[in-house]
């Protein structure tokens, strides 16, 4: 790919406002006088218009843009009053993803991995209570891997920016594995197992900075929805199949086998991103822009309502996660089928909705699924021990797989294409914010009024999601 300077002045149909550097991606990004647009190296015939490796790209050597893709471009180039061009450096440009291609299906792979490790993790609680800590302090362990990875966050994601996503994903999945080695020697609370979940969340933090800044950035705007729901699949897949998985190697190795596990998972993540994403491409993007484009972000209301509504999903969705496995333990159950169950669930409700995101848009399945995810959190203390769990676990699958994608699709279209980075790591930070809430807040309530009431106030707390999900009135959806 070059990149070429095109200084000219354009007469239009309509004024143009937006002349930063971005992408000339149709149908969204306006072509304006002195914009940078992206062409292959080859040079097109007089007139001709072409799209080139997933990218809209132009060639104007005559008075007109004649070509089939020019009627996708939002401005209509009439006529050319001033045109010169020079070709200046050869960057490199990451390679586009889209559904199912070798990159796509590789990132799905990475994501399986590593949500796997997390999965296996949920079951950590059971190490600690085998260690004598009481459930505020689990809460604390549990909720401390979700503070590390929130306060570095802007900082990966700025180096995400400056970088490139696969160098940041790569640093994020060898710090997973070297902490999962460090579980091993762990035999109490203590200040090592402290630094070993910090270092743990900051890997998972890195990880999802970067993949989900790439899915945003290069996922076409038209089938995000879709992408996002894949990925949805991919993590509910993980993480339905992680806790049974650990209750296994638990029950015939101990917990040095959940170790082992989570272990080879990280292990297996981190070849696969050299093996399936190719070797690391970066985009030229100027340093100051990484620390000026937050505030920004910001100010702008349907996203701030957008990740209010993030917060208490992920809240709700913590504290299952880090709580059910005792709530089943205490009723003399397994959490892991209520674990397997709500995730097949979630896979099922993804496999329905991603195209119905695209087409109609996210408000109406936020409302229609925050009323599922409700009801499961009241229901789990009396159903966790009955045949009526399953019940309650598909419930709680249909409102987590339908929320989690609809919001990532929603919140990936605010930004501009060089702001995408920031969009996503604003909004994962915020999502893993809602786990901290969901482990230390709920451990507490947890300890103060038992797990049972928990579960009901938590199911109370996230009745305000469907508010939050009004009050966005964001323009996609």
């Amino acid at each position: 790919m070059w990149s070429v300077r095109a200084a000219a002045a354009f007469q239009t149909n309509q004024e143009i406002s937006d002349t930063r550097d971005r992408e000339a991606e149709a149908p969204h990004a306006p072509i304006a006088a002195g914009a940078w647009i992206l062409v292959s190296d080859s040079v097109h015939p007089v007139g001709k218009s072409c799209k080139d490796n997933g990218h809209y790209t132009c060639q104007v050597l005559s008075q007109t843009v004649p070509g089939s893709s020019a009627s996708h471009l939002p401005v209509l180039l009439t006529r050319v009053l001033v045109f010169t061009m020079t070709v200046s450096e050869k960057i490199h440009i990451p390679r586009r993803l889209d559904l199912w291609n070798r990159p796509f299906v590789f990132l799905n792979l990475c994501c399986f991995l590593v949500f796997t490790n997390i999965g296996l993790l949920y079951l950590y609680p059971l190490a600690l209570e085998a260690m004598g800590t009481d459930k505020h302090t689990t809460g604390w362990v549990m909720g401390v891997f979700s503070i590390a990875a929130v306060l570095s966050r802007p900082s990966l994601g700025k180096l995400a920016l400056k970088k490139g996503e696969q160098p940041v994903m790569r640093i994020g999945v060898f710090l997973m594995c070297a902490a999962c080695l460090c579980y091993f020697p762990v035999t109490g609370f203590s200040p090592l197992l402290l630094l070993v979940r910090v270092v743990h969340g900051v890997g998972f933090s890195a990880f999802i900075a970067g993949s989900f800044s790439l899915l945003a950035r290069d996922v076409p705007p038209s089938k995000r929805g879709t992408a996002f729901s894949m990925v949805g699949i991919t993590l509910m897949a993980a993480v339905a199949l992680g806790p049974p998985l650990g209750e296994a190697m638990i029950g015939r190795f101990g917990f040095t086998g959940l170790y082992s596990s989570a272990t080879l998972s990280a292990i297996l993540a981190w070849i696969a991103l050299f093996k399936g994403l190719g070797p690391a491409r970066r985009t030229h993007r100027e340093t100051g822009e990484a620390s000026a484009l937050y505030l920004p972000l910001l100010r702008d209301r349907s996203l701030l309502f957008l990740l209010a509504s993030t917060l208490i999903f992920a809240h709700s969705q913590a504290t299952v996660a880090n709580f059910l496995a005792l709530t089943a333990a205490q009723e003399g159950t397994y959490g892991g089928r209520f674990f397997f169950v709500s995730y097949t669930t979630a896979i099922i409700a993804l496999l329905f909705t991603g195209r119905a995101i695209d087409r109609f848009g996210g408000r109406f399945f936020l409302l229609v699924a925050y009323p599922f995810l409700c009801m499961s959190l009241m229901l789990v203390p009396g159903t966790i021990a009955s045949p009526l769990f399953s019940v309650t676990a598909a419930m709680f699958g249909i409102g987590m797989g339908v929320l989690f994608a609809t919001h990532n699709a929603l919140v990936a279209s605010h930004g501009s294409e060089r702001e995408k980075p920031a969009v996503m790591s604003i909004f994962t930070a915020v999502y893993d914010t809602g786990f901290i809430t969901g482990a230390v807040v709920s451990g507490w309530l947890a300890h103060r009024t038992g797990l049972d009431m928990l579960f009901i106030f938590s199911g109370v707390f996230s009745f305000l999601g469907p508010g939050m999900a009004i009050l966005s009135r964001d323009r996609k959806c």
